[in-house]
């Protein structure tokens, strides 16, 4: 019988057929998604950090500040790199080197509540999109004729009756 590997994000048992390997470790379909997923996000973040600070790498302190805002509070890479945006595209902020990344620390509640607003608002005109469109045609009342008063001086017929004389 062939020995089971143990999947590195769940540690479940796994069979031959259910490995999936990633850097030489062995995950089962599901953390391999998860995996690959934040790997992608963190890629993402480093790109964003490289563009928006005029680096070609992250400092060693902002890879360091990154890992603590990751472990510590939990904040996932993609919601780093959008507190990032946020700040750039919305606050207008910008980004200098020796504080690094800290921007995200002080800004990631607000960026979280501008994300949910934006998605709240995604939502409701989503709703308006899906409604049915009901037209109402209003036909105007001819049988009412425009009565004129006598104060005022019709210019039609000051005009006929300048072209007699």
């Amino acid at each position: 019988m062939a020995k089971l590997s143990t999947c590195k994000g769940c540690g479940r048992k796994l069979q031959p057929e259910e490995k999936c390997t990633h850097n030489s470790k062995t995950y089962c379909a599901y953390c391999l998604k998860d995996i690959e997923r934040e790997a992608e996000e963190y890629k993402n973040l480093i790109e964003f950090i490289c563009t928006n600070y005029g680096l070609d790498r992250p400092t060693g302190f902002m890879l360091k500040q990154i890992k603590e805002m990751k472990t510590e509070f939990h904040y996932s890479y993609a919601a780093m790199t959008y507190t990032l945006w946020y700040c750039k595209e919305i606050l207008n902020k910008g980004f200098i080197e020796k504080y690094g990344v800290a921007l995200i620390k002080h800004y990631y509640d607000e960026a979280k509540s501008y994300y949910s607003h934006q998605e709240k608002l995604k939502r409701q005109m989503e709703n308006i999109a899906d409604c049915d469109i009901k037209t109402k045609v209003v036909k105007g009342n001819n049988s009412i004729a425009i009565k004129k008063s006598k104060s005022l001086i019709d210019l039609g017929d000051l005009l006929e009756g300048g072209d007699t004389h």
